[in-house]
């Protein structure tokens, strides 16, 4: 993920560099007196603010997310397809996945140099990290497997006091940016800073779909053997339900409505599962052990071309 976004601010800088000139750069107006001109931030400031509108966007996320799935566990549906402690169980493994990995995406940031920039990383990469520690713990998988239902609930309900805990440091990203020049600049030309573009009001209500959801489906490395995923590495077709194994896990995958639906299970008995459209993907793992990341390359009507990375 970080090297993606590097490529798009070096190339995004390199041209506002070529057009204007270096940072200490002075022009003149139509009277002849100077003129400062817009301080040009460096490669590294945008990559640095295009990370960061990336973990804050994350951390609202997660922060969303895990208070709507632990009503899976507290409050859950009638007509529910696993049983409560089995939710508590996806709800643990899932959440602590989400946290670690934030906290390694906090970890790849760089410093800036700017105090108050580093300060709001720091305290924010910090808390991240002792949330993460911390349910690592709770979610350990030989520890949790052998607990009652009502302990499984009972430490699901401690993860998500530990997310919902967790607070954005003051002052945020906006203060941060808008008392340095050079970071304002930066922030201006980060893809992941950019406001989505507000609706027209004669547009059609219904959204449109990513283009990793139309068009054909491209053609997988692997095609639709499923069976090269056993070494935890391939992409495959899928274009019905099928059962086939990725590394450690034994995985039910579907494809409905543009929808992919990946169910994972382990030898120890543990089964978590996911939804997700085209152009997501999740990840799970065992405590210490190797981590699974799934992501759709591309999903329509027909079926999606799914991509298994382990490490």
């Amino acid at each position: 993920m970080a090297v993606s976004v590097k490529r798009v601010a070096v190339v995004v800088v390199g041209a506002v560099l070529a057009v204007g000139g270096c940072s200490s750069q002075e022009g003149t107006d139509s009277s002849g007196a100077k003129e400062s001109a817009s301080p040009v931030p460096s490669r590294a400031l945008v990559v640095w603010a295009d990370g960061m509108c990336e973990s804050v966007d994350g951390f609202e996320t997660l922060k969303k997310d895990s208070a709507e799935d632990i009503k899976d566990v507290t409050d859950p549906a009638e007509d529910a397809m696993l049983p409560v402690d089995f939710e508590a169980e996806r709800y643990l493994s899932g959440t602590a996945t989400d946290l670690d990995t934030f906290a390694e995406e906090l970890d790849s940031v760089r410093k800036t140099g700017i105090a108050a920039a580093d300060r709001l990383h720091d305290r924010l990469a910090e808390d991240v990290g002792k949330a993460a520690k911390e349910a690592e713990k709770l979610s350990d998988v030989m520890a949790v497997f052998n607990l009652s239902e009502k302990e499984k609930v009972g430490r699901a309900k401690r993860m998500a006091g530990l997310v919902e805990a967790l607070k954005m440091p003051e002052p945020g990203l906006p203060a941060v940016v808008a008392g340095e020049p050079r970071l304002k600049a930066a922030h201006g030309l980060a893809p992941r800073c950019v406001p989505p573009a507000k609706p027209s009001p004669s547009a059609s209500k219904s959204p449109s779909p990513s283009p990793a959801s139309t068009g054909p489906l491209p053609k997988a490395e692997n095609g639709r053997d499923t069976g090269a995923c056993k070494d935890g590495n391939c992409e495959i077709l899928v274009t019905k339900p099928v059962d086939f194994v990725v590394g450690d896990w034994n995985l039910h995958v579907s494809v409905e409505d543009s929808t992919v639906t990946v169910t994972n299970s382990d030898p120890s008995g543990y089964v978590g599962k996911m939804s997700f459209g085209g152009g997501g993907g999740g990840a799970f793992s065992t405590a210490g052990g190797k981590k699974t990341h799934v992501d759709a390359t591309a999903v329509n009507k027909d079926g999606a071309v799914l991509k298994f990375s382990t490490k």
